[in-house]
C-alpha cells in the first residue's frame, strides 16, 4: 500500500470519527433538551390541574391532585438539577449559563420545588373526599411571603402551610427560577 494512501485513510478515519463524535454529542444534547422540555411540560400540566381544583373550575379529586403533585415532585429536586448539569447551555434550550455560575441557588430552588410538591401530595392524602377548608389559604397567609420575601426567621415548613399557600409559593419558586435562569424571549 502506498504511504500516501495510508496517510489519507488515516485522515479519513479521523475525520469520520470527529463527525460521528460531534453527531453523537449533538444527539445527546438534543436528547437532554428534549427531556428537559418534556419534564417542564409535565410539571406545567400538573400545576394547571391543581390550579383548576383550587379555582373550582374542576372538581376536587384527591387522587388526581396527588398524581399532579407527585408529577411535580418527581421532576424536581435532584432530577431537575441533573438535567441542568453541564453543559447547561444547549441548542434549543432557554437555559442560561447562570445555572453553572449560581449552581447552589439553582439546586436550592429545585429542592424547594420538590418540598412544596411533597406538601401538596400529603395534603391530598389527608383530604381524600373534599378540598377541605384547612387546605385553603387563610387571611394572613400571604404575609408569610414567598421565596423572594425578606425573612425575619427561618423559612416555614411547607408541610405546615395550607395546601393552597404551598401551591402558590411553589409557583413563585418556578417564576423565580425562570426569571433568574431562563433566557428572555426577544
Amino acid at each position: 500500500m502506498c504511504p500516501n494512501a495510508v496517510r489519507w485513510s488515516g485522515f479519513i478515519f479521523t475525520a469520520i470519527s470527529v463527525v460521528a463524535f460531534s453527531a453523537a454529542s449533538a444527539q445527546a444534547g438534543d436528547d437532554v433538551v428534549h427531556e428537559r422540555q418534556q419534564d417542564m411540560k409535565a410539571m406545567a400540566a400538573a400545576a394547571k390541574n391543581i390550579d383548576a381544583m383550587f379555582k373550582d373550575t374542576s372538581p376536587y379529586d384527591a387522587k388526581a391532585f396527588k398524581v399532579a403533585a407527585e408529577t411535580i415532585r418527581a421532576h424536581s429536586g435532584e432530577r431537575l438539577s441533573k438535567l441542568f448539569s453541564s453543559p447547561v447551555v444547549a441548542e434549543g434550550s432557554k437555559a442560561t449559563a447562570n445555572i453553572d455560575t449560581e449552581r447552589p441557588a439553582f439546586d436550592t430552588l429545585a429542592a424547594e420545588l420538590g418540598a412544596y410538591a411533597a406538601a401538596l401530595s400529603a395534603a391530598a392524602e389527608r383530604n381524600p373526599e373534599v378540598l377541605a377548608p384547612e387546605m385553603r389559604m387563610r387571611g394572613g397567609d400571604t404575609k408569610m411571603g414567598g421565596p423572594l420575601a425578606k425573612r425575619k426567621s427561618a423559612a416555614l415548613d411547607p408541610m405546615s402551610m395550607p395546601a393552597e399557600h404551598a401551591f402558590h409559593t411553589m409557583l413563585q419558586v418556578c417564576t423565580s427560577c425562570h426569571a433568574k435562569f431562563r433566557a428572555k424571549d426577544n
